[in-house]
C-alpha cells in the first residue's frame, strides 16, 4: 500500500505527567482527560499509513506544544505552561507551580525537541501537507473569552477567512483557499454531514504549529474534530462523567482516513 504522502503532528494527545512535575500536579486522571484532545492518537493514528506522524506522550496540561515557547505565565492565561485547565480549575498545588528555571526544562526537554522534529519531518522527501490533528469540546469553555455556543463538527484552520482566503491584515495563510475548500468538502462527503457541520477557521483560525512552521512551500492545515463525535460529555447531571465506546472510536477513524484519502485524489 502506497503512503498518503502527509505529515500528520498530533500535540495534545498526550495524557502523561513528566517525573519533573509529579509532585506539584493537583489534577486528577478524568481532569487531564477532559483538558487534553483526548484519543487524537488513535482517531489520527495512522503510522503506517501516512509518509510521517508525531505525537507527544506528555499532557497538554503540562506542556503546550501548539503555543509559542514565550508565551509564559503570568501573562498569558492560555500560554505554553499554565496554571488553569480548561474547566478552570489548578492545575497545581498551591505555591508547588514551576519557577522559570523548571519551566526551562520542561521546554528543553519535551516542547523544542516536538517542534525540531516537525522541521526535519516536514523535509522528508514526498511530504506534500502537513495536518496538524486536535479535538475540540462541543461547546467553548465556560471560563473562556468567547460567547458559549455549539461548535461545528469539523473545524480547519489556515489563518486566514471562513473561505480560507488571507484576511486585510496582511497576514499569510498556511495553504490556499482551493486546497482548505477542498479538504473540507472531503470532510462533508466522508461524515455525510451538512455544509454548515464543516468550518473554516471557525471557531479557531489556527494555532502556533500551522503558523510558525509553515514556510511558504509545503502547506499546513489545523484539524479540529468535535468531541461530541465519539465521546458522551459530562452533562448537569453527571458533571464527572466522559464515557466512550471504541467501536465508535474505530468509525470516527474511518471517517477521517477516507476523508484523507479523498483530498489526495485529486491533490
Amino acid at each position: 500500500m502506497d503512503l498518503l504522502p502527509v505529515l500528520i503532528s498530533i500535540p495534545h494527545g498526550g495524557d502523561q505527567i513528566p517525573p519533573e512535575v509529579e509532585d506539584r500536579i493537583c489534577l486528577t486522571s478524568p481532569d487531564i482527560f477532559y483538558d487534553g484532545d483526548s484519543l487524537t492518537k488513535d482517531i489520527f493514528g495512522f503510522k503506517n499509513q501516512v509518509a510521517a506522524l508525531l505525537d507527544t506522550p506528555i499532557a497538554r496540561a503540562v506542556v503546550d506544544l501548539n503555543r509559542k515557547a514565550a508565551d509564559r505565565p503570568l501573562n498569558y492565561s492560555d500560554g505554553v505552561v499554565n496554571a488553569i485547565s480548561l474547566k478552570g480549575t489548578a492545575v497545581y498545588h498551591c505555591n508547588r507551580f514551576p519557577d522559570e528555571e523548571l519551566i526551562q526544562a520542561l521546554l528543553d526537554r519535551y516542547y523544542h525537541p516536538y517542534h525540531q522534529q516537525l522541521d526535519e519531518l516536514v523535509n522528508k522527501p514526498g511530504i506534500r501537507i502537513a495536518l496538524d490533528c486536535h479535538s475540540m469540546l462541543p461547546y467553548s469553555p465556560p471560563f473562556s473569552n468567547s460567547r458559549r455556543h455549539r461548535r461545528p463538527l469539523i473545524c480547519l484552520s489556515n489563518g486566514g477567512d471562513n473561505l480560507g482566503c488571507p484576511l486585510k491584515n496582511g497576514k499569510q495563510t498556511t495553504c490556499s483557499p482551493d486546497t482548505i475548500q477542498q479538504l473540507a468538502e472531503c470532510f462533508r462527503v466522508s461524515f455525510e454531514i451538512p455544509d454548515s457541520e464543516v468550518t473554516i477557521n471557525d471557531p479557531f483560525s489556527g494555532g502556533y504549529i500551522i503558523q510558525s512552521h509553515f514556510k511558504g512551500n509545503i502547506p499546513w492545515i489545523q484539524v479540529e474534530i468535535n468531541k461530541s463525535l465519539y465521546l458522551t460529555m459530562p452533562t448537569k447531571k453527571q458533571p464527572s462523567s466522559i464515557a466512550y465506546s471504541a467501536k465508535k472510536i474505530d468509525r470516527v477513524k474511518e471517517k477521517v482516513w477516507m476523508a484523507f484519502k479523498l483530498f489526495f485524489l485529486n491533490f
